[in-house]
């Protein structure tokens, strides 16, 4: 356990190596990292990576292998290029920060569903740095390690089972989407980026996503591997885009309505729109791989 205990902090450092290198390699018409307040999400974020190991470290898919590092490679340079392309150069979408329509968001969820949850956390976080540099944004450790999450997250069906607690998520997941949605009818918010009040579909997404979360759980029910994947992804969204979204709160001084319906509302809510309807396509694909390999079903 302390050896695999410092394989991940060792894995923290490099995410924050890799951020301190994007800061100093970033433009000047990017956001680089001031001073040390920014740790602090890290470390909070850290906490919470080790709550959720501690409490499951005996499962082998903490592990850190070879092979692990591979898939780590792979899974953070398709997320981070596919962000690229997408970021702000097909649509941006409304909200008070700069977010745009991802369907790059698949990667993390994929590769930590299918890899594990270190898989997952590394292609999230190093991913999103990797993203935000391309395109010029900068960095912003709050969101990488919201993306680690959404990773992580999703990786938890290797170590709890996928069909564990499937039905209590999906009905969290629907909660979330009505409060958020009913929330979102009764508040305005204004976006510094579009000089008017965002659009009032963003008052609908949460409600679509998770009926789409809902339908496609129980239309699939028959297949755990596919029905788990979209729900574990629209939880795992909601985990790391809500982190993050909390998190500027703090650094960019949003009040909680601002925060949560006007910058998590557009992140997640698409995003997890995406992860259920990629991500099962993803993992379909995989296991007919696997199959075709000789390597077994896949996923199961």
């Amino acid at each position: 356990m302390a050896r695999k205990a410092l394989t991940w902090l060792i894995l923290l450092i490099v995410v924050v190596l890799l951020m301190g290198l994007a800061s100093l390699m970033t433009g000047p018409e990017g956001v680089r990292l001031q001073g040390f307040g920014w740790l602090l999400w890290v470390a909070i974020g850290a906490v919470i990576v080790y709550i959720i190991y501690f409490a499951t470290a005996d499962h082998p898919a903490w592990q850190i292998g070879t092979r692990e590092v591979v898939y780590m490679a792979i899974g953070a340079a398709l997320y981070g290029v596919f962000s690229y392309l997408f970021n702000g150069t097909v649509f941006v979408v409304p909200s008070v920060s700069q977010v745009a329509l991802r369907p790059a968001i698949v990667f993390p969820v994929f590769f930590g569903y299918v890899f594990g949850p270190a898989v997952g956390f590394f292609t999230g976080a190093v991913g999103n740095i990797l993203g935000d540099f391309l395109t010029g944004w900068g960095v912003f450790p709050a969101w990488d390690i919201g993306n680690g999450l959404v990773g992580l997250v999703a990786g938890l069906p290797v170590i709890l089972g996928r069909e564990r607690a499937l039905n209590i998520l999906t009905g969290v997941v629907a909660a979330v989407g009505v409060a958020l949605s009913l929330w979102a009818m009764t508040t305005e918010i204004e976006s510094p980026f579009f000089g008017g009040p965002l659009s009032p579909l963003m008052r609908w997404v949460p409600l679509i996503g998770a009926a789409l979360v809902v339908a496609l759980r129980f239309a699939l029910g028959g297949n755990i591997a596919l029905a788990s994947v979209i729900v574990w992804g629209a939880v795992a969204n909601i985990v790391g885009i809500g982190f993050a979204a909390i998190a500027d709160i703090w650094i960019n001084g949003y009040p909680p309505a601002v925060a949560l319906l006007g910058e998590f509302v557009p992140a997640a809510g698409p995003n997890i729109l995406h992860a259920a309807i990629l991500t099962p396509l993803l993992v379909g694909a995989y296991n007919a791989l696997q199959q075709q390999l000789g390597r077994g079903a896949g996923v199961a």
